[in-house]
This record gives structure tokens, sequence and C-alpha cells, in this order.
């Protein structure tokens, strides 16, 4: 791994630890043991390295994502699998990472959440393909507004105006969204799968 792709993972680390503005760029020059300058050489400002961090954190992503994929039994599964890796995110990540980006990097921000956007609702309306196909999801749906509609459903999760932080766990929200929604375009097969994939999980699904 060259100097570039250190400072970019341990940058990452950081930022979703602690947030964005309290991380400096001598915060991560004496976490890499580096000098100032070496970062600056590289990356021409903050702006610059949280852009690449971002694109960093989102292969990485894809890259669970396909593994869940690949592991998935069928597409309820799958969604139990996705689910265990928002839910992980929820817990590890500090809600500042999402506020700070907003507040000091609105272009950054604005650009992840369009990208994020448009390949979660494809990603989902995949899994719902496929859940038709398997007869677990009602065949009468309409994928396309389903899609957009579980989409945006997400979005609320972590909007605090809907959700205020203090007064309701993210982690119970996210699992009333995504267990409540796919129960409702289930068939009889598919509620079945779900509640014996959500019983056998119950110990991962653990509130608090």
């Amino acid at each position: 791994m060259d100097i570039k792709e250190r400072i970019i993972e341990e940058a990452t680390d950081m930022f979703f630890r602690s947030g964005i503005k309290a991380i400096t760029m001598d915060d991560i020059a004496r976490e890499l043991g580096i000098s100032k300058r070496t970062i600056y050489e590289l990356f021409r400002d903050k702006d610059e390295l949280l852009h690449e961090c971002m694109a960093y954190a989102d292969r990485k992503y894809e890259e669970e994502r396909e593994l869940v994929i690949m592991e998935s039994e069928n597409a309820i599964s799958e969604v139990f699998g996705l689910m265990r890796m928002g839910i992980y995110a929820l817990k590890t990540v500090n809600p500042l990472m999402v506020s700070d980006m907003k507040k000091y990097h609105h272009e950054i921000f604005k650009e992840v959440l369009e990208v994020g956007r448009e390949k979660q609702i494809a990603q989902i309306r995949e899994n719902l393909r496929k859940g038709i196909r398997q007869e677990l999801f009602r065949e009468n749906i309409d994928v396309e507004v389903v899609s957009i509609l579980l989409n945006a459903q997400l979005q609320i999760v972590s909007d605090d105006t809907v959700f205020p932080e203090k007064q309701f766990s993210r982690v119970v929200v996210f699992e009333n969204v995504v267990i409540n929604f796919f129960r409702g375009i289930s068939t009889q097969k598919g509620i079945e799968l779900i509640d014996r994939y959500f019983e056998k999980g119950s110990n991962f699904f653990v509130t608090g």
C-alpha cells in the first residue's frame, strides 16, 4: 500500500469515528507518523481528501455488498445481510460524520447523496425482481415505485427532524422500516421466511 492509500484509509477511519470537523490534517499526519506537508503534496485540501475518502468508503461498501449477495440463499436473506451491514454502520459511524459533511462540505454531501440514491434504487430494484422470480415478493408490485419509495424511507431514518436522535434509536427506526416494508410486499412464503430469519438473527438486531 502506497502512502496515498494509507492516508485515505486512515483519514476515512478517523472521519467515520470522530466526524470531519474534529479531525485536522495535523491529526491525520500525527496518526500516520508523517508530515502534514506530505499530505498536502498529495491532496490540495481537506475537501479533496474527503472526496477521496468517500470514494474509498463506497468501494469498500460495494465489496461487502457483493459478498452478501453472493452468500445469500435468496432475496430475503440478501435483505437481512444488507440490513446487518446497515445496522453495523449505524452503530459504528459517528452521526457527526454526516452532519459535518452536510454543513461544512455541502458539495461533496450533495454528490454522495445523489450518487448513493441512484445506486441504492438500482440495488433495491434488482433485489425486488429477484424476490418476485423466487415467489417471495408479490408479482403485482410496481418495482420502480417500490424501489423509490423504500429509498425515500431509508433516507428518513437519518433525518433528525423526523426522528430526533435523543428520542429515537436509529437502529430501532431502521429495523422497523426495513422489516415492515418487506413484510408488506411479500407473499405468504416470503413473510414466513422473514419471520424465520428475524427470529434466527434476533441476537444481532439488539437495540441500544
